[in-house]
């Protein structure tokens, strides 16, 4: 690594993106607006952002995504994607499997990190993994 590249450290990351099938749409943009609770930033033909923190969680549909002839659309996946979410205190951590668990989440794993943080997973309806932390599970 450069010099420069080492006094340039990057702020953070801004998007995040998880993909589906077109007919998982609606079933998406509820679970993340009504379940999650993340505001709506912006609506376009086969996709939606949705604030989470700092950054942005895009899901896009991938039969539209497909069908782009652009360069900004050269990304995808054709499986399940992962996103880590973490709360704002740690005290709302356990606020969260309780508001998932009442709306028929199935939490499917809970991992115990260094440092004493904790983090659980569950799938979205789309089957992509997420994860809640109680706070940044990653060393400094």
């Amino acid at each position: 690594m450069s010099d420069a590249v080492r006094t340039q450290a990057l702020a953070g990351v801004l998007e995040t993106c998880l993909y589906h099938d077109a007919r998982e749409t609606a079933a998406m943009e509820g679970f993340y607006t009504e379940v999650l609770g993340l505001p709506l930033v912006s609506r376009w033909p086969g996709g939606v952002a949705l604030r989470a923190g700092a950054g942005v969680l895009l899901l896009f549909e991938r039969e539209g995504l497909a069908a782009r002839d652009s360069p900004l659309s050269a990304h995808g996946t054709d499986g399940p994607g992962h996103a880590c979410l973490v709360v704002g205190e740690a005290r709302e951590y356990e606020r969260w499997k309780q508001l998932l668990d009442g709306a028929g989440i199935e939490i499917a794993h809970e991992e115990s990190w260094d440092g004493g943080l904790r983090s659980f997973y569950f799938t979205d309806p789309a089957g992509n993994l997420l994860e809640i932390a109680a706070g940044d599970i990653w060393p400094g």
